[in-house]
């Protein structure tokens, strides 16, 4: 014999036969199991899952529960949480084999081969697979030929910014390993089970034989499944065989041609099937909806505001649509803060994308520009971000911000004082922007549902509603005697809210005194009150007036309350811009804010919110 077929199956621990540890444990018997030679089975791994993942990721999981404050968000088993949820698989069974129960039955000497082979594989197997945790691995020798059961829990080990520092994960296990996806056909589980195929074929040829393709591997088919499979084409084509006999070559040729024109037919229909329109307010459904068809390889077409699709495509589409789930894309709102920041500090269009290119990102210009991140797996085209990031628009933002600095140099020159407060507001302005391209400080929007832009910038507003003041005749002066009367005014208010206040609190006690002696003839009375009475004239038919005195009082404290307020944020935002100009007129405005980010990117910040550097 000069070649031997593999066969490497993955199977799920959620699908009907695709993992059974208590079948591969013998903890109850199949049909075809021979008893006598249960002892010949090889047990590597034999663990509880729950002791494995209490072992994997115990640790992450109580740092994780330290950091929760509520007890809803604390996870309390793992495990379970895995198994019910619809996200991840608890674990993976594999199942290897060289050749089959015709090629190397058990007992014999390729069976005998076969078994020493498996043996080399599952030896080495965690070492090439540090991220697929191995809690059961079994040889089964009782069966027809020799094959393994090896059971994964697939985990990953790279901090992640959100949740558990280490979980469960078949595709980020698997990436952490080097299998980085390089398109939908050649992701990383293809490109694993690839490698592994690779390991198998290298055993079969240091035992001088060769890798026979026929058979060689049976993706996602279960044992059982396999051997229904194997079954019903043995019986098809026996049957084949019996009705036409003689013919049956002919037969099949004439069934051949049968599908192909049946195929045809539906090759028509498709090429005839009109176009339908598909528009979506959302970018991100519009994204999502996209990526599904390119991995279903449905051809669509787009448009200025959406896409189209052939109407035969209708009903998958609406079924991807219903799967869409809105959720944060890291990715996506990345992109749009590069293209922001990069707009403010770039002259060009080809200038942003450069700076992309800098940044990581794969550029693909075509009728839709395109880029993706360094360590994202596809493409985001710009116009799926919204509006204000399709090409022409960050075209627009680019003339429109090259516009604003010319004005600003041209309000500059054409100045006539060029000492006057005005004019430093301008050169401070001119400043920040020159700083801010720098990279030096970050985007701090006002709107933040709009994009970063020198009129959606939060310093330049204060700016510029500090230059609207001194266009009215403010200066340095003016404003802090504006701001020492405004800090008189609230401490009248403050002392006015005193004297009513306590005087509230007098009508109200004085309001059921005069109760307890109008109405229920109570002696006991603070002889003030007496007084009080006596001297308002107040008596059994109009001590109710206490009342209204009292909720009289209490309207004006609300009132002069809500002034305080006012003035007191007047106050604050007068305190704000007398510093603003000071800092102008000192020329140190634009320093404090370089020397906050920097104070700012330095600390670290500790438990309780102190800061320490």
């Amino acid at each position: 014999m000069t070649g031997m077929s593999v066969s490497f199956t993955l199977g799920k621990a959620s699908a009907p036969k695709g993992a059974n540890v208590e079948h591969n444990n013998r903890e109850f018997l199949a049909d075809n199991i021979d008893v006598n030679r249960i002892s010949d089975n090889v047990t590597y791994a034999k663990q509880d899952i729950k002791e494995a993942y209490d072992e994997l990721f115990g640790e992450a999981i109580t740092e994780y529960n330290s950091n929760q404050k509520r007890n809803d968000r604390k996870i309390t088993d793992y495990y379970n949480q895995i198994k019910n949820g619809s996200r991840e698989e608890a674990f993976y069974e594999i199942i290897v084999q060289f050749g089959d129960s015709k090629i190397a039955p058990v007992g014999s000497d390729n069976g005998k081969l076969a078994q020493k082979m498996l043996d080399e594989y599952v030896r080495d197997f965690e070492k090439r697979n540090p991220n697929l945790k191995v809690f059961n691995s079994v040889l089964h020798m009782d069966e027809a030929s020799p094959h393994l059961h090896i059971d994964v829990i697939p985990f990953y080990t790279a901090e992640r910014q959100r949740g558990l520092k280490k979980g469960v994960s078949m595709k980020a296990a698997l990436i952490e390993q080097g299998f980085i996806p390089k398109g939908i056909k050649q992701n990383q589980l293809v490109m694993w089970e690839d490698c592994e195929l690779k390991v198998m074929e290298k055993i079969l040829n240091n035992h001088g034989l060769q890798r026979e393709v026929k058979g060689a591997t049976h993706e996602h088919k279960s044992v059982e499944e396999f051997k229904l499979y194997e079954d019903e084409k043995r019986i098809s084509g026996e049957t084949w065989a019996k009705v036409y006999g003689e013919d049956f070559t002919l037969t099949q040729a004439k069934h051949e041609i049968a599908m192909l024109k049946n195929e045809k037919k539906n090759l028509t229909a498709k090429i005839k099937s009109p176009w339908k329109s598909f528009y979506y307010s959302s970018p991100e459904k519009q994204s999502y909806v996209q990526s599904k068809l390119d991995e279903l390889e449905i051809p669509y077409r787009e448009n200025d505001n959406g896409f189209e699709a052939q109407e035969i495509y209708v009903e998958q589409i609406r079924k991807i649509e219903k799967t869409f789930k809105v959720k944060a894309n890291p990715y996506r709102d990345e992109l749009r803060n590069n293209l922001d920041t990069f707009i403010m500090q770039s002259k060009t269009f080809d200038e942003v994308l450069n700076k992309l290119k800098q940044s990581g990102y794969e550029i693909k210009q075509g009728k839709y520009i395109a880029a993706k991140p360094k360590y994202g797996d596809r493409f985001i085209r710009f116009k799926s971000l919204g509006e204000d990031y399709s090409e022409q628009a960050l075209r627009n933002r680019i003339t429109f911000k090259n516009q604003y600095e010319k004005n600003l140099d041209n309000k500059i020159i054409d100045s006539k004082n060029p000492d006057s407060l005005e004019v430093m507001i301008y050169k401070t302005i001119q400043h920040y922007t020159l700083v801010f391209s720098t990279g030096v400080l970050p985007t701090n929007r006002i709107k933040k549902n709009k994009p970063f832009s020198w009129t959606n910038d939060t310093e330049l507003d204060k700016l510029s509603e500090l230059n609207k003041q001194i266009q009215t005749g403010e200066t340095v002066t003016s404003l802090k005697n504006n701001f020492i009367d405004l800090e008189e005014s609230v401490s009248q208010i403050h002392e006015k809210l005193e004297i009513l206040k306590k005087e509230t609190t007098f009508f109200e006690n004085l309001g059921r005194s005069a109760v307890e002696y109008f109405v229920n003839g109570s002696s006991e009375i603070r002889e003030e009150y007496l007084d009080v009475f006596e001297k308002h004239g107040i008596n059994e038919t109009n001590y109710e007036r206490l009342d209204e005195l009292t909720e009289s009082n209490r309207n004006e404290i609300s009132e002069l309350e809500k002034e305080l307020q006012n003035k007191e944020e007047n106050l604050k935002t007068s305190s704000d811009t007398i510093a603003a100009l000071e800092k102008v007129v000192g020329g140190t405005y634009v320093q404090s804010l370089i020397d906050e980010e920097r104070n700012r990117r330095q600390s670290v910040l500790l438990p309780g919110g102190v800061k320490k550097a």
